[in-house]
């Protein structure tokens, strides 16, 4: 199954909350804590096919922290 399939769309995604981030380019689920929220804001940048790069990644989907 694709990550748009499974996942949030990352239009959806609000950096300041927890979540489970899926890394396109790895194939891999990234925990995100919000730490770095305000950080994600400035320099994350949307793709036209809704997917998000930031920092090396290229981030497809998103969805709730296990168990929250």
């Amino acid at each position: 199954m694709l990550a748009q399939e499974l996942f949030r769309p990352m239009s959806e995604f609000d950096p300041l909350e927890p979540a489970l981030l899926h890394d396109r380019l790895k194939d891999q689920i990234i925990p995100w804590t919000g730490e770095e929220g305000e950080v994600f804001r400035r320099l994350a940048r949307f793709q036209p096919d809704g997917t998000v790069s930031w920092d090396g990644f290229m981030l497809d989907g998103w969805d709730e922290p296990l168990g929250g």
